[in-house]
């Protein structure tokens, strides 16, 4: 199920319809997986959805331990952008995104297209000029309107703590013979104004011993400064760790109980229910 794609086709009937709103369940889930994989990848506020595309055989197939800091998957982001457009289409009540597709198809008869010809298509389906938008989102490195346009498509939104090793900016590799190796240090986390490094071996918190990172949570107070003792280079180290007094959060994404009438048509007509 694409972000576009209207999920309740098949949907008749009572049973057709809780097999529609089980498949919408299950679209959101993953519609928020990668809403918030984008969020938590600092490299979105550097480099664009283009530039991403340009560079991607030198810097996303070719990555390391500051990859996330400084790319972003066009494929994720992408597919976001992708959605904000055909929501925004929807709400102006001009169109869908599946008719810029289709337009697209008959007009390059299956040949190669570029950007003047999306923004062509999203014109005439749209009947308007989709320039600020294509510059802002494909083009720039902000932050895509997906909550106000996901709530006025009547689904809501609901924020929960992040684990704990994303709140400190960790990625990591945990394993009962490997230990809690990091992978990654997100840039301006608290875990990069500790000093923490890619490759360092995650030893014990507070002088107590961590098989996984999410153990210390047991005795930890949020957001509590706390002692890092880590192997790097074969040598020990010790590093104080202040946690960010908000941490970051995840999103989670649901139907909306009671969605405004226009909501409720908008929503009908992207995902069916």
């Amino acid at each position: 199920m694409g972000p576009s794609s209207g999920a309740a086709a098949d949907g008749v009937g009572p049973a057709g319809a809780g097999k529609t709103e089980l498949l919408v369940r299950r679209y959101l889930r993953l519609l928020a997986k990668t809403v918030n994989a984008v969020a938590a990848t600092p490299g979105r506020l550097v480099q664009s959805v283009a530039e991403a595309s340009f560079d991607a055989w030198v810097k996303y197939y070719r990555s390391d331990e500051n990859t996330p800091n400084a790319t972003i998957s066009y494929y994720a982001k992408g597919s976001l952008v992708a959605l904000a457009l055909d929501l925004t289409l929807r709400r102006e009540g001009r169109g869908t995104l599946d008719a810029v597709m289709h337009r697209l198809w008959r007009t390059s008869r299956g040949g190669p297209i570029d950007e003047g010809d999306i923004a062509a298509a999203l014109r005439e389906v749209g009947g308007r000029s989709y320039a600020r938008e294509l510059a802002a989102w494909v083009h720039g490195t902000g932050e895509l309107p997906l909550p106000a346009l996901l709530e006025a498509a009547g689904v809501g939104l609901r924020q929960s703590p992040a684990s704990f090793a994303a709140a400190l900016g960790l990625r990591l590799s945990e394993g009962p013979v490997s230990g809690v190796q990091v992978k990654s240090v997100l840039a301006g986390s608290a875990a990069a104004r500790a000093g923490v490094s890619a490759g360092d071996e995650l030893l014990a918190i507070d002088g107590w011993r961590i098989r996984r990172l999410d153990d210390a949570q047991h005795w930890l107070a949020t957001a509590a400064e706390f002692e890092l003792t880590l192997v790097r280079d074969q040598r020990l180290l010790a590093l104080r760790v202040h946690p960010d007094a908000k941490p970051p959060t995840t999103l989670a994404l649901a139907l909306a109980d009671k969605p405004a009438p226009a909501a409720a048509s908008l929503r009908r007509g992207w995902i069916g229910v």
